[in-house]
């Protein structure tokens, strides 16, 4: 009876000890990775940094076509290891530093943050902006616009106190301005808008704005095909063509997030990441 007393005391122990520890949790099932899909300039910016190429990506992987449905997923679950644009990181996920460097404003302008790229807004080559466009366009790469940014985590760019500032055009003007591309750059755009609309007050209240996000590779096609002058696209991440030009509005830098509650890892490089991602390394607690 004595022995069977320590054998049950034991495994109280033992289970104690799993529950304080591992919290016998999600965590310590295999993770499961989360990406996005191909057309993300948040994916590119991240299989750049890890050397990841698609057909690595681990069978199990779940893809999304969204930065909030990326933090819902890790947010929600506690063994999920995803990726998001830093602009997009709240205190529902948690960021890990990558190779020892916090993704913040200064690292990233330092560059001692590896993973970041630039917010773009894309042109069409050869082609004039209607003056609505030319008008927002003209706001969001001014020094006036730098408020914003910030308001919504972007990182500015070191040439922004050398930007003209914004001044709102004196006779009024009209137009539909179309916005499409990455799903970063959805909050900051819509934030910029909103400046825009409160500094041009009357003179810009007959500009009109569409919303589209499909992805920077969305915004590029969608740059490509127009014919009115009236489209500007989104982009975050570079991808150089003869169609369009890429215009820096500011620098972001690409998170890599995991349940907050997480508590088995810190830090990554691009090493583990890889061997998370193509699925040879399957739990936390062997990321060494």
């Amino acid at each position: 009876m004595k022995k069977l007393g320590i054998m049950l005391l034991s495994a109280v122990l033992a289970f104690a000890a799993c529950f304080t520890f591992l919290g016998c949790s999600e965590q310590e099932k295999d993770i499961l990775v989360v990406c996005r899909e191909a057309a993300s300039g948040t994916r590119e910016a991240f299989d750049k940094y890890v050397g990841l190429s698609a057909d690595e990506i681990t069978s199990s992987a779940e893809e999304y076509s969204s930065t909030g449905n990326v933090r819902e997923k890790v947010a929600n679950t506690k063994s999920a290891i995803g990726y998001i644009s830093l602009a997009s990181v709240d205190d529902s996920v948690k960021a890990l530093k990558i190779e020892g460097v916090e993704a913040t404003a200064d690292n990233v302008r330092a560059g001692s943050y590896k993973i970041q790229r630039p917010f773009l807004l894309l042109t069409k080559a050869g082609q004039d902006l209607q003056p609505a466009a030319q008008d927002f366009f003209n706001y969001c790469m001014s020094k006036t616009a730098e408020a914003a940014i910030n308001a919504e985590k972007g990182i500015a760019t070191n040439d922004f106190t050398e930007r003209p500032a914004y001044t709102a055009p004196e006779a009024a003007i009209a137009g539909n301005v179309t916005l499409k591309g990455s799903t970063s750059m959805e909050d900051m755009i819509k934030k910029l808008v909103a400046e825009y609309q409160n500094l041009g007050g009357d003179k810009v209240a007959g500009v009109t704005f569409t919303y589209d996000f499909p992805g920077s590779g969305g915004g590029r096609t969608a740059v490509k095909e127009d014919t009115t002058g009236a489209v500007i696209g989104l982009a975050s991440s570079s991808s150089p063509d003869a169609a369009y030009t890429e215009h820096t509005l500011c620098l972001d830098a690409v998170a890599v997030i995991i349940h907050k509650d997480n508590d088995f890892i810190t830090d990554i490089n691009a090493v583990q990441l890889k061997s998370i991602y193509t699925g040879a390394i399957k739990k936390f607690s062997e990321v060494k």
